[in-house]
């Protein structure tokens, strides 16, 4: 007993007389390392609808609906694993470093996308 309570007063003393190991988040901005996943964005103007993303999404959280020209994600479902960055041909999304702020309520973002058009008068689109 005696033990655990030198140990306790050990650390206690150590620790009034050390910088403290806490952030002082939102003052201080944290450091991001080169590989850190915080969200997904996406450049609408790069955007083909080829729908990739979806097919590669394991959550589901992407939606991409060619007729209404909209590109949708659920930012709950998105567990930034990264595949639909990696899969899109034309480079559209990309994994952003800084973090989603908190929410209370789930809301899906939705894009309204003018896709490209070919000479045809078709979208360009290598994926179909």
């Amino acid at each position: 007993m005696q033990e655990t309570v030198l140990v306790m007063l050990k650390t206690a003393t150590k620790n009034l007389f050390t910088k403290s190991a806490c952030k002082m988040y939102p003052v201080q901005e944290p450091v991001l390392f080169e590989r850190t996943r915080g969200r997904i964005e996406i450049d609408s103007i790069k955007c083909i609808l080829c729908t990739l993303c979806a097919k590669r999404c394991p959550t589901g959280a992407i939606v991409v609906d060619k007729e209404k020209s909209t590109w949708q994600i659920d930012r709950f479902k998105c567990i930034l694993c990264g595949s639909c960055a990696e899969s899109c041909r034309p480079n559209a999304l990309r994994m952003d470093k800084h973090y989603t702020g908190p929410v209370s309520t789930n809301r899906i973002e939705i894009l309204n996308i003018n896709p490209p058009k070919a000479k045809g008068g078709k979208a360009d689109s290598p994926c179909d």
